[in-house]
């Protein structure tokens, strides 16, 4: 690293290259003026230079959090996250941070500031959802810091996301009982995307992977089916990925009222292939259009809305039925790890978000376990005849 410095009037001034910026790939210098003396400039200049090696130096920049959260984008988030991932980390750009944010100089951006940022989104958002646009900005202002050289410090460091989920965060996990989601699959029996609805409640299955399942993924002699991929829309249209995790990755037993209902659609399904020949467009589907084509995600959100309404249920979200599985599942008793795997979570995760239901269905237990211990011990006070 060599520096320079000149006369500029009355004072010198010094500047030296700095590796190129990270995100941009633009030439990076730092300058600095205003020194009475040659010797001052120099002496000034190799501290800088010093502490440019050791990474405490900072380019001073009047950039916004706007413009530099675009410039993320596009040089770090576009070439390395999977469509879907970009797409979401985009919106969550757009919609919600730069909106608050966006006209603050990165430089001056603080780890209060930010805390009252999340304050406010708490107030209209779910727990999760904050959680996710604070994933968002820690990974780009880490950028800053680590590469960028824009940030001294590593602020987001400063900012915790962990906290004690309250009573009304752990109402926002809607789901239905064992009655309930009956009443609604007979109710909607005979609806286009039916399928959809049963594999969400019968298996706890993502949309996405719902909407990407082929029937070769389904093996009817193993009872089981196999989620290998996703199908996703974004701005750019559909994409079909892998699941976004190893653990996503995995294989679900089937209930015989799921394996009914999906020999049920395969029959549908042949019916709709001979109906429309060689129009049909064959993805090897199972949940499709009747001309074979991939379904839009809103359109399965619209179609539960309405039915919802006509079975007279509680109304909750397509997600929620997800819920639905995880809630059933520890009902009947399986363990939280084995729950985990069917759904595709690890078990920290699992036990994160549903270790609220489990003093419930601990106390069910109980209440078993001593109603089971009163029939003996009542049987055991019976006269000997």
């Amino acid at each position: 690293m060599k520096g320079h410095v000149y006369p500029r009037g009355k004072t010198y001034t010094y500047v030296f290259d700095l590796p190129p910026d990270a995100l941009t790939g633009e030439r990076n210098q730092k300058t600095k003026g205003g020194f009475k003396t040659e010797a001052s400039a120099w002496s000034a200049c190799r501290k800088a230079m010093t502490d440019a090696e050791k990474g405490l130096d900072v380019k001073t920049t009047n950039i916004t959090l706007e413009k530099y959260l675009y410039e993320y984008l596009e040089t770090h988030a576009k070439p390395n996250f999977k469509p879907t991932s970009y797409d979401t980390e985009k919106t969550i750009i757009e919609a919600r941070i730069i909106p608050v944010l966006g006209k603050v100089k990165l430089q001056t951006l603080t780890p209060r500031a930010i805390k009252g940022f999340y304050a406010e989104l708490r107030k209209k958002y779910s727990k999760d959802y904050v959680k996710n646009i604070h994933g968002v900005l820690k990974r780009a202002l880490r950028l800053a810091y680590t590469e960028s050289g824009l940030l001294a410090e590593d602020i987001m460091s400063k900012v915790s996301m962990r906290s004690k989920v309250n009573a009304n965060e752990q109402k926002e996990m809607q789901f239905w009982t064992i009655e309930e989601f009956t009443q609604f699959l007979q109710s909607s029996k005979n609806h286009v995307h039916y399928i959809a609805f049963s594999l969400a409640v019968y298996t706890g299955m993502r949309r996405g992977e719902i909407l990407g399942l082929r029937w070769k993924d389904i093996d009817f002699e193993k009872k089981e089916l196999k989620v290998i991929q996703t199908a996703n829309w974004t701005r750019d249209g559909l994409v079909i990925q892998r699941p976004k995790t190893n653990d996503s990755i995995r294989r679900v037993k089937l209930f015989q009222n799921i394996i009914d209902d999906l020999q049920e659609r395969y029959l549908q399904i042949e019916a709709y292939r001979k109906e429309y020949g060689e129009a049909y467009e064959d993805n090897d589907l199972v949940c499709c259009y009747p001309g074979g084509g991939y379904i839009k995600p809103k359109r399965i959100t619209e179609g539960m809305d309405v039915l919802v309404r006509k079975a007279g249920v509680k109304k909750i979200r397509f997600h929620d039925q997800r819920h639905t599985h995880a809630s059933f599942l520890l009902a009947i008793g399986i363990n939280p790890k084995v729950a985990a795997e069917r759904l595709g979570m690890t078990p920290a995760m699992f036990n994160e978000r549903y270790s609220h239901l489990l003093p419930i269905m601990q106390e069910e237990a109980v209440d078993r376990i001593e109603n089971e211990l009163n029939k003996f011990a009542e049987k055991q006070l019976e006269p000997v005849e």
